[in-house]
């Protein structure tokens, strides 16, 4: 979620980690799934209402 919040693209956060930006996607599925959010911004904005970002 760091990354998302530094407004990496899924393309750019796959270079990063070393992985397809599918897989990226994939993940980030999952991700918004567990916090119940359609879309980067939310997932973010709610990451951090949990306390999962600063």
């Amino acid at each position: 979620m760091r990354l998302v919040a530094q407004g990496n693209s899924n393309p750019g956060i796959g270079r990063v980690l070393f992985l397809s930006e599918t897989t990226v996607k994939t993940h980030l599925g999952h991700v918004f799934e567990k916090l119940g959010v359609n879309d980067r911004t939310r997932a973010v904005t709610r990451a951090m209402e949990l306390g999962l970002l600063p």
